[in-house]
């Protein structure tokens, strides 16, 4: 609830409302327990609120984007954790805690992650900072034979890259960067644009390949 309260506060001081504003008067005070973590609004609530705001419920509560600033920081264990602490407690949550504590604790072992494309990726990640390239290595050809969509071979091709420059593996090395450039080839903006899949289906990674796509075109525009 505080995630949800500091949000609300932030994105009406943003704004330049007072609460009274947002909630209106007989309901300001409500607003003023839910932004302080006393009081707990119902969806009703937060949809006239993000209505008021101007943004959307979801946004509001924050929830997402503070797992993926958590992905993003999983190298970072104290800025990683504290974003896990503003998240309810679930078995994601807690895989993320014990893969970022074992980012910076030799004496932690790193988990073995779900069959996750995201997760075996930043478990890779992990034991390539950890100097255990091997084990990413295994992790992340384990991850390819099964993860077939754009936006995982390029991110996990890319670390390969990276580890085998840290094994001194350069026919390894190259046979991965040209599988990473024809990838990269293969992303066409305006295709991706057209096809991106209904609401009920898209994906935080649908919309980051899109962005991937979009400066992939400008840098080849700006090279031509």
């Amino acid at each position: 609830m505080n995630l949800l309260g500091d949000r609300l506060r932030q994105r009406r001081r943003l704004l330049g409302l007072r609460q009274k504003d947002v909630a209106g008067p007989t309901s300001a005070s409500f607003l003023s327990k839910v932004e302080s973590g006393a009081a707990q609004p119902s969806l009703a609530n937060l949809r006239d609120w993000a209505d008021a705001l101007g943004t959307t419920t979801s946004d509001l509560l924050g929830e997402h984007l503070v797992l993926e600033a958590a992905k993003h920081s999983i190298l970072l264990t104290e800025q990683c954790l504290a974003y896990l602490d503003a998240l309810p407690t679930s078995p994601l949550t807690n895989f993320l805690r014990e893969l970022t504590i074992s980012a910076t604790s030799l004496s932690t072992p790193i988990p073995v992650p779900p069959q996750d494309p995201c997760l075996e990726y930043l478990t890779a990640l992990v034991h390539l900072h950890r100097g255990t390239p091997h084990q990413a290595e295994e992790v992340l050809l384990q991850t390819l034979t099964r993860a077939r969509t754009a936006p995982w071979r390029i991110f996990h091709l890319s670390l390969l890259c990276q580890i085998y420059a840290a094994l001194s593996e350069p026919a390894k090395h190259r046979k991965a960067s040209d599988d990473l450039r024809a990838a990269l080839a293969e992303l066409n903006h305006q295709q991706l644009l057209h096809t991106l899949p209904e609401a009920h289906l898209l994906s935080t990674w649908d919309l980051d390949l899109l962005k991937l796509s979009s400066l992939l075109q400008y840098a080849r525009l700006s090279l031509d």
